[in-house]
């Protein structure tokens, strides 16, 4: 015989309260053999899941009674009742993965010093000199759906010098006007437009604001999987500030195009708030507004970054040294760089700062 009136009805879901009711997952499988062992070893017929139901849910009040029965209930009665309908509850609950488990947004910042790519008068690339400060900040939103995917949405900013283009000061002496007849002499032609630069060149390196956003989704997750590492593809765009300009150049350069990213979290980020990776490398094919005094230049920008403390309860988002590395490669100069940066989540430097 299967209970059915009693299980699940519009009357039950009414009156039940969230303490006393239990939802099974009919997918579910040991969740539903926890649920029908407990119950059966009082009232025999007991079944759940019946009729083809995806979910079903008890009234345990209605169970406990016939666990403990009394009527007129006493104070022990009432609570025998009480601690039945709590360990079944805890013991039978249900794991089943709900999207809004993983879905929240987290959020980062890390401090640090890098070697990057310094440059001379000549433009000419003289390796990893130029030692600099830097900051960087980003907040990352993740949704989570029922097959699995997973949606990032990550708004950033990076304080670091970068490489750039300065006139050279014209230093030379006035001279007395001309003659009658070095004025005779023939005018010099206008510059060839061949002597302009054929490829990207630097030869200076200033300080700048780098602000992006970055949208991925990965469209192969199992959603059986634990999720402790997975790739992402989507888009990437923001704009850079330059300190050094010439008149042809604009203060805030563009870019924007497609992005490929792997994260690596170590632990299963299934039904886990979002959290700051372990370890991430992101490629993208990006076109560049201007770079090294060309215009619309395409170009592979490369980043990543890994937790050097990789012990299981070497959270990072509690604050964790880093190493990483950037490049951002194609025709002519070249920006490459490592860093070394302590890194961490808004939540724990506030902790820090303020002692709670």
């Amino acid at each position: 015989m299967i209970i059915t009136t009693t299980l699940l009805t519009a009357v039950t879901l009414t009156k039940a309260n969230a303490s006393s009711t239990l939802t099974v997952r009919c997918a579910d499988a040991d969740q539903q053999t926890c649920v029908e062992t407990e119950i059966q070893s009082f009232e025999a017929s007991f079944n759940t899941c019946s009729a083809g139901r995806e979910i079903d849910t008890i009234d345990l009040d209605h169970f406990a009674v016939k666990k403990h029965p009394g009527s007129p209930a006493t104070a022990v009665t009432e609570t025998a009742r009480k601690d039945w309908i709590n360990n079944l509850t805890k013991n039978c609950a249900n794991n089943y993965y709900k999207p809004s488990d993983g879905s929240s947004w987290t959020n980062q910042f890390m401090v640090g010093y890098s070697l990057n790519s310094s440059y001379n008068e000549d433009n000419e690339h003289e390796g990893l000199q130029e030692q600099t400060p830097f900051a960087q900040f980003g907040f990352d939103g993740r949704w989570r759906s029922e097959s699995g995917n997973t949606l990032h949405w990550e708004i950033g900013g990076l304080f670091a010098s970068s490489p750039t283009l300065t006139d050279s000061e014209d230093n030379s002496t006035p001279t007395e006007p001309a003659t009658d007849a070095e004025g005779d002499q023939p005018e010099e032609m206008p510059e060839d437009e061949t002597s302009k630069p054929s490829q990207p060149t630097f030869n200076d390196v200033s300080d700048s604001l780098d602000i992006y956003t970055k949208v991925t989704t990965n469209f192969w997750a199992d959603k059986d999987d634990t999720l402790k590492d997975y790739f992402t593809v989507g888009a990437l765009a923001g704009f850079k500030t330059r300190d050094s300009i010439t008149d042809e150049q604009d203060a805030v350069v563009h870019y924007y195009g497609l992005l490929g990213e792997y994260l690596y979290f170590g632990n299963s980020t299934r039904n886990a708030k979002n959290s700051i990776p372990r370890g991430k490398v992101w490629v993208s094919y990006l076109n560049f507004e201007e770079y090294g005094g060309l215009e619309d230049q395409k170009r592979w920008l490369i980043r990543g970054e890994w937790q050097l403390n990789n012990a299981p309860d070497a959270d990072p988002d509690e604050g964790r040294f880093v190493v990483g590395f950037k490049a951002n490669l194609g025709k002519g100069a070249d920006d490459v760089g490592i860093f070394f940066a302590y890194r961490s989540g808004f939540d724990s430097i506030r902790s820090f700062i303020t002692g709670n």
